[in-house]
């Protein structure tokens, strides 16, 4: 054999030849759904979208059906939603200043994936409130074993 000559060599085996990868779809589909749940992120989006959708309008109104939200995260909150084009904001030229917000139309078709995931939530919500053991940690199952005991009273 001279040293011009090529040798051709077999292609290279996978340590594991019975894993598979992704398929891209996949991960393409990963990344849309993780940039869509970050607007929903904040404690505070769900709330104010479903209390917009049911005509709640004003941020006094907001405040007063949100308990815990202080004004500056409710206000915060608000304007992310509407940076990304889920909320409006109508301003009405009298005194004192008038404000609303409303849903667009993006905003009100965010609600129909929150009510099938609040569907879901409704019929599994026996499997959600007693996950199963496996998935415990040895803490939470001494813990969920302490809770069911009964103490025994003194003879």
């Amino acid at each position: 054999m001279s040293v011009n000559e090529t040798v051709e060599q077999p292609p290279p085996r996978s340590r594991r030849p019975d894993r598979r990868h992704g398929r891209l779809e996949d991960f393409e589909m990963i990344e849309r759904t993780r940039a869509a749940l970050t607007l929903l992120d904040s404690k505070w989006s769900v709330p104010i979208i479903v209390l917009l959708a049911s005509g709640v309008r004003r941020h006094a109104r907001l405040m007063d059906n949100i308990p815990g939200i202080s004004k500056k995260v409710l206000s915060a909150t608000l304007r992310r939603l509407e940076h990304h084009g889920l909320v409006a904001r109508d301003v009405y030229a009298e005194i004192p200043v008038r404000v609303e917000y409303r849903l667009t139309p993006l905003g009100w078709r965010l609600t129909e994936p929150l009510m099938a995931f609040d569907d879901w939530a409704r019929r599994h919500e026996m499997e959600l409130a007693h996950p199963i053991d496996g998935d415990r940690t040895p803490q939470e199952r001494a813990l969920a074993t302490r809770a069911t005991l009964v103490p025994v009273a003194a003879a």
